[in-house]
Parts: structure tokens; C-alpha cells; sequence
């Protein structure tokens, strides 16, 4: 299994430093074990994009923002292993996927909203809890949160 790729854990450090402002609960799960991916990848014969591994190294369920945002363990969801089930979206409402051809994410509700990659998912999240921490704090949330966490 290879390292966890620093982009993914840079951000996840970020999205729990920001939820942990909030007044809205986020759980972060223990890590997944890298046998657990390894063997659900060969039995499932999908390969996880590595991003997404890199996640699941660091969290092997994510809830953010009173589910607002879900992301978990792959689940197969169709017949021809093409969209593998990772998360929700909007307490529910949208599903998220990843295509185990193209490697592409995309998460399907009333419309289809696809990401360049997973990293760019985790902007959409980003800037989700930012909006939601300008919300509670005003403009001057940034200031708090670098006061508190320091500026990286």
C-alpha cells in the first residue's frame, strides 16, 4: 500500500480544524486498516483511486456537518462494478460515486455533479465549511481560526 498522498492529508487536517469550529457536529472514524482496502479491492476486483485510499487510511467514515456530508467505505452499486457508492451529499439527498472505469467523482441527485478528482470533491467540502464558518462567525472567521490553529 502506498503512502498517504500529502494533498489529501493537508486537507483533511484543514476540514477537521474548520468542523471542530462549527457548531454543527463532524465525526472523523478511526483510519482504515490497508488490509481492509487491499482485500476489498482484489474481492471486488475495483480499484479504489488513490486519493480516495488516502482518505481511507486517514478516516474510514466521515460525518460532516450533522451528515450534511458523508463519505465512507466503497460499496458496489451496480451490476457492472462501473459506479462504486462512497458517500452522500445535502443530509442524503445526492448520492457520490466514483466511476471504477475513469477514475472520475461525481455525485447524482436531481442533477449529475462531477469533480476533476477527489481532491477537487474535498474543495467543494472546503468551501462548504467556510461558508458555513463565515455563517456562524462573520469575515472574521478566518482570523479565529488562524488564532486558533495558527496560519500554515
Amino acid at each position: 500500500m502506498k503512502n498517504i498522498i500529502q494533498e489529501v492529508k493537508d486537507e483533511f487536517e484543514d476540514l477537521k480544524n474548520i468542523s471542530s469550529m462549527l457548531e454543527k457536529k463532524t465525526e472523523f472514524d478511526a483510519p482504515c486498516p490497508s488490509g481492509k482496502i487491499e482485500e476489498w479491492e482484489k474481492t471486488n476486483g475495483v480499484k479504489i483511486p488513490e486519493m480516495y485510499k488516502s482518505w481511507l487510511l486517514l478516516t474510514s467514515y466521515a460525518r460532516i456537518m450533522d451528515g450534511r456530508i458523508e463519505l465512507f467505505f466503497p460499496e458496489i452499486s451496480t451490476p457492472d462494478k462501473e459506479d462504486v457508492y462512497i458517500g452522500s451529499l445535502g443530509y442524503g439527498s445526492d448520492s457520490l460515486y466514483f466511476s471504477q472505469k475513469t477514475g472520475a467523482f461525481y455525485a447524482i441527485g436531481d442533477d449529475r455533479e462531477e469533480y476533476e478528482d477527489f481532491l477537487d470533491f474535498l474543495t467543494y467540502v472546503h468551501v462548504t465549511l467556510e461558508d458555513e464558518a463565515e455563517e456562524e462567525y462573520g469575515e472574521e472567521w478566518l482570523e479565529i481560526y488562524d488564532e486558533k490553529f495558527g496560519n500554515e
